[in-house]
């Protein structure tokens, strides 16, 4: 577990034990793991795990009816629930967020293009499977953004960005770190990073790579119109403020991907590391750098 939202370093612990219970959820395209579905059940089944599935699980997969209901169950964090996810990066996200604050891990068999959050590869799967379910992987807390604006609260386990208007040229934001203004850039927009989101969108705007094990947030700015645009590494406990300061056109904002709101001109966003933490399920021999070689690397 990790120290708490605002600081600390960030450690990694033992699964407690075997797993009792695992909420099961598939990638967004019915068609990417149906034929993995079955297999799957059965592995969890001969290891005498409970398996419930949300209804909109059910929608995609008729096998899936016969399960319990997740409705009105709460997840445990003591390492007797696993929410196991069949999907890539975005259906890694979408679990993470949705079970923020449970204390259950979240571990991932990897059916999409990329799976830097998934644990488990297609090729190793009754293999991979069986070790989480005996308590074999490790868990790692971390970090998620908490964004404010005049119009909203949201959360954000990857990354926040702020990007222009489509009827906007260019974005002209202004950012304060702790109430001490920094500068003012003019852009097509910022991306604000956690760890997890350091090798997503942050990434692809040359912003830096972070060690999961690190407890901080990444600000980078998209295509920016000054020769000294640099990102910037943010302290946990620092406080990030953006402010829309062009005299006419808004700039989107999106979190892990969706669009939740806009700035106006003038208004402004508060973002800090102060979301609730997400639970990971890794195994020993693939955390942070041995994926980011395999998954980024040249050899």
């Amino acid at each position: 577990m990790s120290d708490g939202p605002a600081g600390g370093a960030i450690r990694l612990e033992q699964a407690p034990g075997r797993v009792e219970r695992v909420l099961f959820l598939t990638h967004r395209a019915p068609e990417a793991t149906s034929g993995a579905v079955p297999t799957v059940l059965s592995i969890i089944e001969e290891q005498g795990v409970e398996v419930i599935v949300p209804p909109t699980e059910v929608l995609k997969h008729d096998a899936l009816a016969k399960y319990r209901s997740s409705e009105g169950v709460s997840l445990r964090g003591d390492g007797r629930d696993l929410i196991l996810v069949l999907g890539g990066d975005g259906s890694m996200l979408r679990a993470l967020a949705r079970e923020a604050g449970s204390g259950a891990p979240v571990m991932g068999i990897n059916y999409g293009r990329v799976g830097f959050l998934c644990s488990i590869e297609r090729m190793d799967l009754e293999n991979g499977l069986r070790r989480a379910l005996g308590g074999e992987y490790l868990i790692i807390g971390l970090p998620s953004l908490s964004v404010d604006w005049a119009d909203g609260q949201v959360n954000a386990v990857n990354d926040l960005a702020i990007v222009r208007g489509g009827e906007s040229r260019i974005a002209d934001l202004s950012f304060a770190i702790d109430g001490e203004r920094v500068s003012n850039v003019r852009c097509d927009g910022a991306v604000i990073s956690t760890p997890v989101g350091s090798t997503a969108y942050n990434l692809a705007a040359g912003g830096p790579t972070v060690s999961w094990r690190v407890r901080c947030f990444v600000l980078s700015f998209l295509a920016g119109h000054h020769l000294d645009t640099r990102p910037m590494i943010i302290a946990p406990e620092e406080s990030l403020v953006l402010t829309n300061s062009a005299i006419w056109g808004t700039c989107d904002l999106l979190a892990d991907g969706v669009k939740v709101g806009a700035l106006a001109p003038g208004r402004q966003v508060a973002v800090g590391l102060g979301g609730a933490e997400v639970r990971l399920g890794i195994f020993a021999e693939n955390a942070f750098f041995a994926r980011y070689r395999e998954k980024f690397g040249r050899g």
